[in-house]
């Protein structure tokens, strides 16, 4: 009888492999000589021949859902190297509008969950999260360390923000 415990024992298996290959192991750098976007695909590349390698051993229920998620993962690469070529491109607009359009789909949105860390995970009263910036001198006043105007940002420029002048952590 195929249970639950079962798939996740499979499934655990099956990144244990990927997790072996050191090109697609966390943490992930970008391969000398190679652009960012040419990386990216590269590696999304050796991940799918993972999985087809898998498809080919195993004939298990868990084949079969990795099998009719090809597509997905297909249509995910496809979309994150479409963010990436606009916001290389300095279009961030569109990167932010192509990365809302590619987590849209029903198929793709109720995963999301599954592979999030909520927030409350990284950033609580134990874990707190700062914002950081780098000064050719030293920051002597509360006043420096937390605020710069906005008519000042382009002095940190994206260091505290993914887009300049939007906060990020």
């Amino acid at each position: 009888m195929i249970t639950e415990n079962n798939i996740n024992i499979e499934l655990e298996k099956l990144f244990d492999n990927i997790l072996r290959k050191s090109s697609i192991r966390p943490p992930i750098e970008v391969g000398k000589n190679n652009d960012l976007i040419s990386d990216f695909h590269s590696k999304c590349e050796k991940f799918k021949d993972c999985l087809k390698e898998y498809l080919t051993n195993n004939d298990k229920i868990l084949a079969h859902r990795v099998r009719s998620r090809l597509k997905v993962i297909q249509s995910l690469q496809d979309g994150i190297i479409n963010c990436l070529e606009c916001f290389l491109t300095g279009d961030i607009k569109s990167a932010y509008d192509c990365f809302e359009l590619m987590l849209k789909p029903q198929f793709i949105s109720r995963h999301i969950k599954n592979i999030c860390i909520p927030l409350t995970e990284m950033c609580n009263s134990q874990r707190p999260l700062f914002r950081v910036r780098k000064s050719d001198r030293p920051l002597s006043t509360r006043k420096d360390i937390f605020h710069i105007p906005f008519n000042q940002r382009h002095l940190v420029r994206a260091q505290r923000y993914s887009v300049a002048g939007l906060p990020c952590l």
